[in-house]
């Protein structure tokens, strides 16, 4: 305590004093957030010394840190695999079927730790029939020449914010930002060429809060991958924890 570094009139000795001091936090605390135009959530240890010379004089010290709760993810279910298959039916020209695209992802644990990295499996069939002048426009390049078109996979997170109006509580206002925090490319499917099946080892951000444990709080953090396709999106929820035993869970 202070008081140890003082005189017996409470005067503080002269030279330098550490005075190490603890507090313990809620299991279930909300993380630290910072969005702007949205909302934030700060934590900060604020130091105030009182100076009675003139006995208005005091001196601050303040440090903001980050607070991130708890969230254990060796539940078993935390370690099975995750997917979504969407398909998609293409309209062409006169409103005449061209097919239909078929998309499948799967992630390798629900449950991650940020810092990790995971295996993504892809499966993308394109069952449309290619136009006669795509056909005859690849003629022209060399058949080892492939024209591949890029599409995303992206690690998003969904801050969902609550506040309420300081004079009338029963107004509440609800606010929603989705943000790609990592993003990994890969080719898309050929027309007419069958299932491709591709596996991308995905890294998660290293500084990310985890999932909220809890629904309809100031703010709720949850996170998915989505597959960014022109016709459709693919999007498998995934949690994101702070401890995890390295290995299987028997």
């Amino acid at each position: 305590m202070i008081a140890d570094h003082c005189t017996e009139e409470f005067f503080l000795l002269e030279g330098r004093h550490t005075v190490p001091f603890e507090a313990r936090l809620p299991m279930d605390v909300l993380s630290s957030i910072d969005r702007d135009n949205y909302g934030s959530v700060r934590y900060t240890c604020t130091a105030l010394m009182v100076i009675p010379e003139d006995g208005d004089t005091e001196m601050v010290a303040e440090k903001t840190f980050k607070v991130y709760p708890y969230l254990n993810l060796d539940a078993p279910y935390m370690r099975d695999s995750t997917s979504t298959t969407e398909e998609e039916i293409i309209v062409g020209c006169c409103g005449r079927s061209r097919g239909s695209v078929v998309a499948s992802m799967k992630v390798q644990e629900v449950g991650l730790l940020p810092g990790e990295t995971t295996r993504i499996t892809l499966t993308v069939e394109d069952r449309t029939r290619r136009k006669r002048w795509q056909r005859k426009k690849n003629t022209w390049h060399h058949p080892f020449q492939e024209q591949h078109e890029c599409v995303l996979i992206s690690l998003c997170q969904q801050l969902d914010f609550i506040s309420s109006n300081r004079y009338e509580s029963h107004l509440v206002d609800r606010k929603s930002v989705t943000i790609a925090v990592e993003s990994h490319g890969t080719c898309k499917a050929r027309p007419g060429s069958g299932p491709e099946t591709k596996e991308i080892e995905f890294c998660v951000p290293s500084d990310l809060p985890p999932t909220s444990i809890h629904a309809d709080r100031l703010v709720t953090i949850s996170y998915f991958f989505k597959l960014d396709l022109e016709q459709f999106d693919i999007i498998v929820p995934v949690i994101i924890g702070t401890t995890k035993t390295p290995g299987t869970i028997d």
